[in-house]
């Protein structure tokens, strides 16, 4: 049986966090309905984190792999990775740097490539600051514009409806419903009408820029893949150059841009249906060393590096909540 103390049992490989959004308080975020975890409240997880895990980077990581030795961590160790290639984590990687941690931060090329948005974060912007009826609205009139009249895609709200039960049906129509390219078609023309028109620098807004990139791996941060627009990879048989287009040409384009190696990559939204298994992923391409899912699990030595479970959490989750999910993983470890 597993104690609640992690620090007592060395033996048992290491946790990852997928974060997301890392907000200013309400009273100083320009969004504040983005949902995300409170600054405040990182540092606060940070600090529990450094008590309770030995927190690793990329390198770790690698020779965890490589030489299979679950003896090799003092403690149960600990990986943070960072998806989207959002601004917040310029701030993000300041904090870890003065806290001598080595995070890992997955972009999505086309936020440097071709300085445009990665698809989710469009919806997120868009519904936070314009709400939910002026999605909807700029949704229906690109339907028209595409012809698109299958029942599947028609959204419609009104007051006292469940705004979660419509957003969720949203992200569904453009991470498996639509066809890709027809998603991203749409997502950018109402990013371009809506926020763009009211946001000049919406890019500088929203992600990262390549200077910020280059400071962080200054820092000592890793750098890794999240596809080039931030599609589901595995939910669509997609034809060879988009999977190239999304999965190639991503290592490549950081590889050649800030001449570094990138090693690995995170699945967009990856849960089971975005993911390939490592079987199917060597089969097509041998790029990466590691690969991330959001399967919250504790990683292993019988773990395939291609398949690496991370705990996304929550922005309700506070620093004691994290604690008690993140001990009960490695409690129902089997």
């Amino acid at each position: 049986m597993i104690s609640q103390n992690t620090n007592i049992h060395p033996n048992f490989g290491f946790l990852s966090l997928c974060y997301h959004y890392i907000r200013p308080k309400k009273e100083l975020d320009s969004f504040p309905r983005l949902l995300g975890i409170d600054i405040q409240e990182f540092q606060n997880h940070l600090d529990m984190l450094q008590k309770n895990y030995e927190i690793l980077d990329l390198n770790d990581i690698l020779n965890f792999f490589k030489h299979k030795n679950q003896n090799q961590f003092k403690k149960i160790g600990m990986l943070l990775t960072f998806d989207d290639g959002l601004s917040d984590h310029y701030e993000v990687a300041k904090i870890l740097h003065q806290n001598n941690i080595r995070g890992i931060f997955f972009i999505p090329t086309c936020i440097v490539d071709e300085k445009l948005p990665a698809n989710p974060i469009i919806i997120h912007y868009v519904i936070a600051n314009f709400g939910i009826s002026t999605f909807i609205d700029e949704f229906n009139s690109a339907k028209k514009n595409f012809n698109l009249q299958n029942e599947d895609f028609n959204l419609n709200y009104s007051s006292g409806d469940d705004i979660w039960k419509i957003i969720s049906k949203i992200k569904t129509i453009f991470k498996y419903t639509l066809d890709y390219s027809l998603s991203r078609q749409i997502l950018l023309q109402i990013y371009e009408n809506v926020f763009l028109s009211k946001f000049p620098n919406a890019m500088e807004i929203m992600h990262l820029t390549k200077d910020q990139i280059s400071d962080m791996i200054q820092m000592g941060h890793s750098i890794g893949t999240h596809s080039h627009t931030h599609i589901s990879l595995h939910g669509q048989n997609y034809p060879k150059n988009i999977f190239d287009k999304e999965i190639i040409y991503p290592k490549n384009f950081l590889d050649s841009t800030f001449e570094i190696d990138t090693l690995s990559m995170s699945y967009p939204f990856g849960q089971p249906q975005d993911c390939f298994s490592s079987n199917d992923l060597t089969i097509l391409t041998n790029d990466y060393d590691l690969c991330f899912t959001v399967n919250d699990i504790l990683n292993t030595s019988q773990t395939s590096p291609l398949e690496i479970g991370r705990y996304l959490p929550l922005s309700s989750d506070s620093t004691s909540i994290l604690d008690k999910k993140l001990r009960n993983i490695v409690s129902n470890h089997k």
